[in-house]
């Protein structure tokens, strides 16, 4: 029997202590180093400097990423966490700012990892810079298909276990890996006897690439096959393992959380959703 709990411990363990990764930490296995520059939405959420997990720039003042990124505290401290923007690395470049609030969804469940999503409220409002853009939301209207290319982003493991020497750690450069759709049927047939696969969850695999450790919180971000503009369509969730042919990486849908975030934003103003960035350069 697996163990579906996702415990924050465990989480900063994993990060740094040079820990087994636990099978259902969010989770770049077989990806490339890239820069802030092609993916500048991406930012590192962190716990006293320390990153801990992605995110996703998607207004002024706003930051998408993972609720359970901030398991284990009963009572959120704002003040523990901070975000780096507009660096290549975690732990140095870019600007780090520091959090007004941090929202989690209401519903989120650790054991079914269900409404796995928190929204962040920064200080300072961004100035945009072409290491520093939002990416636009995806909605229920425009699904991603077979032909929309996914890639993910993050400085997560790039492997499931420690090297010869049994070191494992999150990448200090930015990586990206393409993933494919992964039919939801498919995805709830391969999870059958772990946990649910809800509506509210998207799936995403290609052999020998997934995200790992380190990348929870992080964009999935669809390329439409016609050109269209680029939209964040997941949040780094959980998943069986890191590129395990057998289990597809499981993201948060963000078209199924519009009205959330809609509404969460919707006391902060809105202006900051309303443009995005355009795409890779």
């Amino acid at each position: 029997m697996y163990s579906t709990g996702l415990l924050w411990s465990l989480v900063v363990l994993v990060a740094y202590a040079g820990a087994t990764p636990t099978p259902f930490d969010g989770r770049i296995v077989g990806g490339e180093v890239t820069t802030i520059g092609q993916f500048p939405y991406q930012v590192s959420v962190q716990l006293n400097g320390q990153h801990i997990c992605g995110g996703a720039v998607i207004g002024d003042n706003f930051v998408l990423t993972a609720a359970h990124c901030f398991e284990g505290s009963s009572v959120i401290d704002s003040e523990d966490y901070t975000v780096r923007v507009g660096s290549s690395e975690h732990a140095s470049g870019g600007h780090v700012l520091s959090l007004r609030q941090v929202i989690t969804h209401g519903g989120y469940n650790p054991q079914s990892h269900d409404n796995d999503l928190a929204l962040l409220i920064l200080n300072a409002r961004l100035n945009y810079t072409e290491h520093l853009q939002p990416v636009p939301l995806a909605t229920l209207r425009d699904p991603p298909t077979a032909d929309t290319r996914l890639l993910v982003s993050g400085w997560g493991f790039e492997a499931e276990e420690g090297g010869a020497s049994g070191e494992v750690g999150v990448s200090p450069q930015l990586r990206f890996v393409d993933v494919d759709l992964v039919d939801s049927d498919q995805c709830r047939r391969a999870y059958r006897q772990v946990l649910p696969i809800t509506q509210r969850m998207i799936c995403a695999a290609r052999p020998g690439h997934d995200s790992c450790q380190g990348d929870s919180g992080g964009p999935l971000v669809g390329f439409p096959a016609d050109e269209g503009p680029a939209k964040l369509l997941g949040i780094v969730s959980w998943g069986l393992g890191c590129a395990n042919p057998n289990y597809p990486g499981v993201y948060t849908s963000v078209a199924a959380f519009r009205n959330w975030i809609d509404a969460q934003v919707g006391a902060w103003g809105w202006n900051g959703l309303l443009a995005g960035w355009s795409g890779l350069q």
